[in-house]
């Protein structure tokens, strides 16, 4: 009897759902909610007609549904670690799924077994990231920055994400970011560099030299509005570092350093805007070579309060 009440429920669950068109909505609507694997995979596939969409509510499920495992990855540096006791959940998406808790290859190996049973061509993709921690990578002693994360195929075209990133590590946010799901390749390749070239999905592959020497840039910069990545353009006496932006309330703030350490704001540098391009000048003469640069971004409302993004920008002076 109490079987037949549970799928009587999970039957009208599923009509009120259903009416629901998005994937992110759905999931959402779910989130908390006790399934089974299988019962989760059967109601995605028979409610959930298009593949998109269908792949959209497993990555903001899981975004919603499983933590970030920080006391493993804090565990991995001590001499405590035992990778079949502490690490080897990450290899099973029933134990990822049950833990409710991964770090990354957990989340793509869960994410590869939706894709699998959702019949979505899928790939774990292998390889290392940058962020504000680490804006230049050795692949040789960079370790702590390996990630996961995958592709997937939809009408024959292959599509990059990353349910790692997508997730803000805690599962009472909702705030799950679509920067990470079918993340453009030419945004994706500023701070993923996977270990197969191929999966940067490029025309023209990316080489790590190249990798190190191209502008960091947070994804906070493209979900502030900026369309565009920004360029660092130089003439006989000045650097510019120029960007696109129709927002009037957002500003940015340049700030170098010698050592990536200590940063202070670059002297007498100007702002300009010319042709719908904002240019921050600097004197050549003020900033010596191999000078880090960080760019802070500033959002100032009508009422005069503002709030300020640090280190969204990156880059070196060469």
């Amino acid at each position: 009897m109490k079987k037949i009440h549970l799928i009587i429920l999970f039957l009208i669950a599923s009509n009120c759902l259903s009416q629901i068109k998005s994937g992110k909505e759905l999931a959402e609507k779910l989130k908390g909610r006790t399934f089974t694997i299988d019962r989760l995979v059967n109601y995605a596939n028979i409610n959930i007609k298009d593949d998109y969409e269908k792949a959209k509510f497993f990555y903001y499920w899981i975004g919603l549904n499983v933590n970030y495992d920080f006391e493993l990855l804090n565990k991995m540096k001590t001499i405590d670690y035992n990778y079949e006791k502490d690490y080897s959940y990450n290899l099973s998406a029933e134990s990822v799924f049950t833990k409710r808790q991964a770090i990354c290859l957990g989340y793509s190996v869960l994410f590869k077994h939706f894709m699998d049973r959702a019949d979505i061509y899928c790939y774990t993709i292998h390889g290392h990231i940058r962020d504000e921690r680490n804006n230049y990578l050795d692949i040789n002693k960079d370790s702590d920055f390996s990630h996961a994360w995958n592709v997937i195929e939809i009408n024959d075209e292959w599509k990059i994400v990353d349910t790692t990133w997508g997730n803000s590590g805690n599962t009472d946010n909702l705030d799950i970011s679509d920067y990470y799901f079918d993340i453009d390749p030419k945004r994706a390749i500023i701070t993923h560099f996977p270990e197969k070239p191929e999966w940067q999905l490029l025309e023209k592959k990316v080489t790590l030299e190249e990798f190190n020497k191209s502008i960091y840039i947070n994804a906070e910069w493209f979900k502030l509005g900026f369309e565009e990545s920004p360029k660092v353009l130089q003439d006989d006496n000045y650097y510019y570092f120029t960007y696109k932006s129709n927002l009037k309330s957002i500003k940015a703030n340049l700030k170098f350093s010698y050592d990536n350490v200590l940063f202070d704001n670059i002297p007498n540098s100007i702002f300009l805007i010319q042709d719908g391009i904002d240019y921050i000048k600097f004197e050549k003469k003020s900033i010596k070579i191999n000078t880090f640069i960080k760019v802070n971004i500033t959002i100032f409302d009508s009422d005069g309060s503002y709030l300020e993004y640090k280190d969204v920008i990156n880059f070196k002076i060469k």
